[in-house]
C-alpha cells in the first residue's frame, strides 16, 4: 500500500471486484470511457476487470485515507517493454469527481511509473468532450499527440478521441518547476 495526502493506493485484490464492478456499471463512468457503449454490464464483466488488473504492470485501487471509501482505480499497462512505453488509465466514482482526488492519484501513479518502473513515456486516451479529464492530464504535463477524429459515438453525436503523452524528462522538469514555485 502507498499513501498520499488524502488517499491509500492498494494493489489489486479480489475483494475489490464488487466496488470495481459497480464503478464500471455507472453510466457516467461508462460515458467517460473511450470504448464500448453505455449499457448495464453483466456479472461476468468482473472476470474482465480481474484480468485487466492482473495484466497491468501497476494497478492501484484508490481509497480515502480516513474512511476507506472506495474512490476508484488507476493502472499502467506496458505494451512495448523494449521501449519502456506505458499506457495510463484512471476511473473514479462520480461522487469523487472535482475534488482533486484524480489529480492526487494521477500524480502519484505517473511519478511511480517513471521512478520505480523506469518507464520513459506514458500515454493515454481521453474523449474530446471530457474537459475535466483533459484539464487534469494537461495540468499533470501530458501533451496532445494526436486525434482519432470521430472516434466515439455518444449521446447522439461524434467526438474525437485525443491521444496524450508525457516523457520522463518532461515529468522531471515539471516536478522541478513545481518544487521551486
Amino acid at each position: 500500500m502507498f499513501t498520499t495526502e488524502r488517499l491509500h493506493l492498494w494493489g489489486f485484490n479480489d475483494s475489490n471486484l464488487d466496488d470495481l464492478f459497480a464503478l464500471h456499471n455507472d453510466a457516467q463512468v461508462q460515458r467517460a470511457e473511450t470504448f464500448g457503449p453505455v449499457v448495464p454490464r453483466p456479472p461476468k464483466y468482473k472476470d474482465f476487470l480481474k484480468s485487466l488488473a492482473e495484466d497491468s504492470a501497476l494497478w492501484f485501487t484508490v481509497r480515502l485515507r480516513g474512511s476507506g471509501d472506495f474512490v476508484g482505480h488507476c493502472n499502467i499497462r506496458i505494451h512495448e517493454p523494449k521501449n519502456r512505453d506505458g499506457e495510463f488509465s484512471i476511473s473514479l466514482s462520480p461522487r469523487f469527481w472535482g475534488k482533486g482526488y484524480g489529480t492526487e492519484a494521477t500524480r502519484f501513479t505517473v511519478g511511480y511509473a517513471f521512478s520505480a518502473l523506469g518507464l520513459q513515456r506514458l500515454s493515454l486516451s481521453v474523449l474530446e468532450g471530457n474537459a475535466a479529464a483533459r484539464g487534469l492530464c494537461s495540468k499533470i504535463g501530458f501533451r496532445e499527440e494526436g486525434r482519432k477524429r470521430r472516434g466515439n459515438w455518444a449521446e447522439g453525436h461524434w467526438e474525437d478521441i485525443i491521444a496524450m503523452g508525457i516523457l520522463d524528462e518532461e515529468w522531471i522538469a515539471q516536478q522541478n518547476k513545481t518544487s521551486t514555485s
